[in-house]
Parts: structure tokens; C-alpha cells; sequence
């Protein structure tokens, strides 16, 4: 997973120093997670209509960061030999990195140690903690 973090950053060169097995590829992956709004029940109309509005603005601008994020990763194993493409998905990082597995046929799951979340654990960013228990492959995680 790429989130722009000097982690997840850290994680990509880590990969690419690595010899590609033969036929081996990577499928970068970058979640951008959707904004979440308060409770705006009791705002007048406009105003909720507005903050829609914005939200999906900063959302959008945050995909088109994404989408950069991932293709400087993508093109930086393609030149240290590996088969690669690039993916943005929206939703919770843990739940759409895991979805992610199955169709990218993974056999290993590459994470940096912190990403950019909000509260990050001590020594392990959570979405790597997580990973790490949750993931039905090997993962590891690039510190």
C-alpha cells in the first residue's frame, strides 16, 4: 500500500532494490479514504448541500494526489525490473488493501511500519498492525 508516507515510500524503494521472480509483479495500491462528514441533520439544507459539496471536492483532490502517488511508485519498480500497475480505491486503507488481494492474485503484502493516518500506534502504524493479523498472506512490513 502507498499513502505518500515516507513509510509507505520506504516500503516501495525496499521492493525495488529486490530482484523480481521470474514472472513477478507488484500491484501498487493507494486507499483513499472518504470523507466523513458529522451528523448534519439538524443544519438547514444549503448548508448541508455545501459541505457535501466541499467534501467531495477535497475527495476528488485527494484522488488526483493519490493517482500521482501511485504511478511515481508504479514507474519506479518498472525500471528496477518488475511487471507493475497502479490502483486507487476509495474506503477504509485495512478492509480495500485486503479486497485488494484476490483479484491481484498477492502472495505478499508490502507495507511501510507508519502511514499517515490520524493517531498512529506507538512503533506500528495501525493499518500495518492490523494487516499483519488480519491478512490471509504473508506481509511484510518495511520500517
Amino acid at each position: 500500500g502507498v499513502d505518500g508516507s515516507a513509510g509507505s515510500l520506504h516500503a516501495v524503494s525496499f521492493v525495488a532494490r529486490l530482484a523480481p521472480p521470474p514472472g513477478g509483479r507488484a500491484t501498487v495500491v493507494r486507499v483513499v479514504e472518504t470523507a466523513r462528514l458529522p451528523s448534519m441533520g439538524l443544519l438547514p439544507a444549503s448548508i448541508r448541500a455545501q459541505l457535501e459539496r466541499h467534501a467531495a471536492t477535497l475527495h476528488a483532490a485527494r484522488l488526483r494526489a493519490a493517482r500521482g502517488n501511485v504511478e511515481r511508485a508504479v514507474q519506479q519498480l518498472r525500471r528496477s525490473g518488475w511487471r507493475a500497475r497502479g490502483e486507487v480505491r476509495s474506503g477504509a486503507p485495512l478492509s480495500q488493501l485486503l479486497e485488494a488481494i484476490k483479484p491481484a492474485r498477492a502472495d505478499l503484502l508490502v507495507l511501510g511500519a507508519r502511514g499517515v493516518g490520524g493517531v498512529e500506534r506507538f512503533l506500528l502504524g495501525s493499518v500495518a498492525d492490523a494487516a499483519s493479523k488480519r491478512s490471509p498472506i504473508s506481509v511484510l512490513i518495511v520500517r
